[in-house]
């Protein structure tokens, strides 16, 4: 390193701390925005996450088409005259271009959904989601593992 770059470090890191600023984490904190639990999906009776979003996200449309398979999600009211934006969805933070999907992917493996409302989602997701984000986030592997694994030491 240059001691250039140190010395822009360096000033960077007295500005930042003398000013007591920190940085955004990349996740909201799960108090942020409403939060869906797995135990609250699991007594909803949902199959799939497509199920699991109709019945207990607040506030929001689901269109499905005239086979029932999803087509969009909307927030609910207005938010621009322009702009007629889905609310983005991301499962896992990868962000889910096609809503259909959603009717293939089991409940089960929902940990716990995250609905931020727009003033929120904007500050961790930008302008793209004005009208509020769904966040999925899914059990890992390991969980799924360390459960199953929980069943058969308690069979014995």
């Amino acid at each position: 390193m240059t001691y250039r770059a140190l010395a822009a470090l360096a000033a960077t890191t007295l500005v930042v701390s003398a000013c007591n600023i920190r940085p955004r984490p990349n996740l909201p904190s799960p108090d942020v925005g409403e939060t869906i639990t797995r135990e609250e999906i699991s007594e909803t009776g949902a199959r799939t996450m497509w199920d699991a979003l109709t019945r207990t996200v607040k506030y929001t449309q689901f269109q499905e088409s005239g086979t029932g398979s999803p087509q969009r999600i909307r927030r609910r009211g207005a938010s621009s005259i322009v702009l007629h934006e889905d609310m983005p969805i991301l499962i896992d933070q990868v962000r889910v271009l096609d809503v259909t999907l959603l009717a293939s992917l089991r409940a089960d493996d929902i940990d716990r959904i995250q609905v931020l409302t727009g003033l929120h989602a904007t500050t961790y997701y930008g302008t793209n989601a004005g009208d509020g984000i769904i966040l999925i986030f899914t059990r890992t592997a390991d969980e799924e593992f360390i459960d199953k694994k929980k069943v058969t030491v308690a069979s014995r």
